[in-house]
């Protein structure tokens, strides 16, 4: 504040400090949702690596294993042949069938259970909305 000759009080400058002050708040504000888009940014990029390294390995491992079937179906099929064939070709198919289900009941499972996407971006932005309240 300023007085005056006269002994009256002027507010001395107070535009300039309010306007100061927001410019700050904004500031502030901008800071923090650069912060939370980087993290955001960051685990998209972390998301996106993870799900492409595990579909490269499940496909590896999925043609790997058909191969490695085919060849022991053909296997048990051929020592087979002469007696028992059909037998030999329906437990294979059986033996399929119970993998096939139990690779399916394991694949509804893992879906089941995965972390939340962007949970440490929401962690953040909880904390800045408690902080924010009165």
């Amino acid at each position: 504040m300023m007085i005056e000759e006269g002994g009256g009080v002027v507010a001395a400058e107070r535009p300039h400090g309010i306007m100061a002050s927001a410019k700050a708040l904004v500031a502030t504000l901008v800071a923090i949702a650069a912060t939370r888009l980087e993290i955001f940014a960051t685990e998209l990029e972390e998301e996106r690596l993870r799900l492409s390294s595990a579909a490269a390995w499940a496909a590896l491992t999925l043609m790997f294993l058909a191969l490695a079937m085919i060849f022991l179906s053909l296997l048990v099929v051929v020592a087979f042949w002469d007696e028992h064939r059909l037998l030999a070709i329906s437990c294979v198919a059986l033996i399929y069938l119970v993998m096939g289900a139990i690779s399916a009941r394991q694949l509804s499972l893992r879906l089941a259970r995965h972390a939340p996407l962007f949970s440490a971006t929401l962690e953040e932005l909880r904390k800045d909305r408690a902080g924010l309240e009165p």
